[in-house]
């Protein structure tokens, strides 16, 4: 819950000490002190007074509409990462549209959704896929996420045939799965259509298509 940074805001929002806080509420200025950074919660039987106290509702108080946001974007890449495990390539883009569309700024899904483009046969959603992940290395501020979309564009640029961009940006990865000794490998290799479709799907989820046999690394997870 986001219940101590809320307590933080909501008192300084009031313009209230720790200590008006506390006589308030017949408790310790070190009481409040600890719920603030996070050491501690307020007991359950508070949560109305400290609700009245800052003329917020209970859920605001703890968070929950940033704990259901959260929520709503896990289940995004959840029933996303299903669609494509089960090669259902369509749905799988149909998903990260739609999140998309809810939350226009948010990187995993602008990466994930690249990537699942590339995977296709048409020309022009691997355009945008090159576009999308072009936007997220120009604005992007998750180090995770931009490793994993550069080493993503590696393969991309690979596919739209532009080999030259796909060396440079290699050039600029981080190690493992992500790493430019590896995608530098796969990519003196020349890789097939389906050996870059197999190597993003184990970027983006971690999973190698064994048929393949090209990917000696498999993790259960991110």
């Amino acid at each position: 819950m986001f219940i101590a940074e809320n307590l933080r805001a909501l008192r300084k929002e009031k313009d209230m000490t720790q200590e008006e806080v506390s006589e308030l509420l017949g408790l310790s200025a070190q009481s409040v002190s600890k719920w603030e950074r996070g050491e501690t919660m307020p007991d359950i039987t508070l949560l109305p007074a400290l609700a009245n106290l800052y003329k917020v509702s209970i859920d605001t108080l703890i968070g929950m509409d940033r704990i259901n946001d959260q929520q709503t974007r896990y289940d995004i890449f959840t029933t996303a990462h299903k669609h494509w495990r089960n090669g259902e390539i369509d749905a799988t883009i149909r998903v990260f549209t739609e999140g998309l569309r809810s939350y226009p700024d948010d990187e995993g899904i602008m990466s994930d959704l690249a990537m699942t483009l590339a995977v296709g046969d048409d020309p022009d959603d691997l355009i945008k896929s090159i576009c999308l992940c072009e936007r997220i290395l120009l604005n992007g501020r998750n180090e995770k996420i931009l490793h994993t979309t550069r080493a993503a564009l590696c393969f991309i640029y690979m596919k739209s045939g532009e080999k030259e961009k796909a060396v440079a940006l290699a050039h600029k990865l981080p190690h493992l799965r992500e790493s430019r000794e590896s995608v530098l490998a796969q990519l003196d290799n020349n890789p097939t259509i389906d050996e870059i479709n197999s190597y993003l799907k184990f970027i983006a989820i971690g999973e190698s298509d064994e048929q393949n046999g090209i990917w000696t690394l498999n993790e259960s997870g991110d």
